[in-house]
């Protein structure tokens, strides 16, 4: 049965219905009426090659440009967070030990925590994870010159 029949069948009852049903058939006809919310897809896209996106988050400032699908380049000068939240049994995250690994991988482009070479990354993960250790999405985090978010973007 779709959606059409459905209403043609809450009119047909309507028609007989008192006040008590009238009122539930118009909340039924609503949510029946309701658009899916579609789920934003979170992927590269040519645009976001051509701009600048921008990170100020918990005192870290970077500039970043998705070159290609798994390449984003996080520009020299980007400041990194020093040091890490332990979990409540005192013990590092995943997200901890994949950033400090990430880091140790480019440890030659890092001097006291500013970046002084480009670093090229896989994802927009990564990049969260090499900068602030993670702890947020970064689709949420990195924006355009316009104060947009990659997630705004991807809708």
């Amino acid at each position: 049965m779709d959606k059409q029949e459905l209403l043609k069948i809450i009119e047909e009852i309507e028609e007989i219905a008192d006040e008590q049903i009238l009122v539930k058939l118009e909340r039924l006809k609503g949510l029946i009426n309701k658009a899916p919310k579609s789920k934003t897809i979170h992927r590269f896209n040519k645009r976001f090659a051509e701009m600048p996106l921008y990170i100020n988050y918990q005192g870290i400032k970077a500039t970043v440009f998705w070159e290609k699908n798994n390449q984003m380049r996080i520009l020299k000068g980007a400041n990194l967070k020093k040091d890490f939240t332990l979990t409540a049994k005192g013990e590092k995250s995943f997200s901890d030990k994949f950033g400090e690994s990430l880091r140790l991988e480019n440890h030659s482009a890092i001097r006291d925590f500013i970046l002084i070479e480009d670093v090229v990354l896989k994802s927009v993960n990564e990049v969260g994870l090499f900068l602030y250790f993670g702890g947020t999405n970064s689709w949420q985090v990195l924006m355009n010159e316009q104060g947009q978010t990659l997630d705004e973007l991807s809708k």
